[in-house]
């Protein structure tokens, strides 16, 4: 397997060289694909075109999967690629079909996508290698996005010897909010700092949901501290602060 992925990072190393290496007589790698556009912006229900060669000296079969990366709706419901499946002869190109598609309650803004092919050697090759490469669609929906996060109430506990902090939050706006490693918290007394405090958060809030941030602390700070809580949303954050005593 080891020796799968490392001629196939081979491959992907040499792809850039195809054209040349042919020029010069240089025979071609086993495997090899190029794509392109390595990018492509649409916005739903607008439609492109892929271009996929065969750089390699081996026929090859190459499966079409979409992903989605900011994992806000399933890929399928974004996009629709044609055809699923391909099967290229040396230096033989052949087009997919890129179509967009806006999901019930699709959320205004950029949303990214990944055409991933695969290749899948037939029967009768010499080497048997898989190579993937993608192609990254960036999804546009029109409209005003509001990123708005509202604190609720602080709760205290005592387990296991440390201190839980739990903050209601909620999302007031109209975009999924990332949560987790976006979310600081730390104590201060008198406006010096005094502690870090841990945070869990779950991995992203939809509009309208309702979320608790866990928070602990496990040093010995005791009386009233102010607890301050932040959560960065894009390119500003909002945070707040709770007087409690512990």
């Amino acid at each position: 397997m080891r020796a799968a992925l490392a001629l196939a990072g081979l491959a992907a190393l040499l792809l850039p060289l195809a054209a040349s290496a042919g020029a010069a007589g240089v025979g071609r790698p086993r495997v090899a694909l190029s794509v392109s556009p390595a990018r492509l912006a649409l916005s739903p229900p607008g439609s492109s075109t892929i271009t996929v060669r065969n750089d390699g000296d081996q026929r090859v079969a190459v499966d079409v999967t979409r992903r989605s990366v900011d994992a806000v709706a399933a890929a399928g419901a974004w996009l629709r690629v044609v055809p699923a499946r391909l099967v290229l002869r040396p230096g033989a190109s052949a087009t997919l079909t890129v179509r967009g598609k806006r999901p019930r309650r699709a959320e205004p803004g950029d949303h990214q996508l990944l055409v991933l092919l695969t290749t899948r050697a037939l029967r009768g090759n010499r080497v048997t290698v898989q190579l993937r490469l993608g192609v990254r669609i960036q999804m546009h929906v029109p409209g005003a996005v509001v990123r708005r996060l509202a604190f609720g109430e602080l709760r205290v506990r005592r387990m296991h010897k440390a201190w839980q902090l739990l903050v209601m939050v909620a999302n007031r706006g109209n975009v999924t909010l990332p949560l987790r490693d976006h979310v600081t918290a730390f104590l201060v007394r008198r406006g010096k700092h005094v502690a870090r405090l841990s945070a869990r958060a779950r991995r992203a809030l939809r509009p309208g949901a309702r979320a608790v941030l866990a928070l602990r602390y496990g040093g010995r700070a005791g009386g009233t501290i102010t607890a301050v809580v932040r959560v960065r949303l894009g390119v500003r954050a909002v945070e707040r602060r709770y007087r409690l005593r512990l």
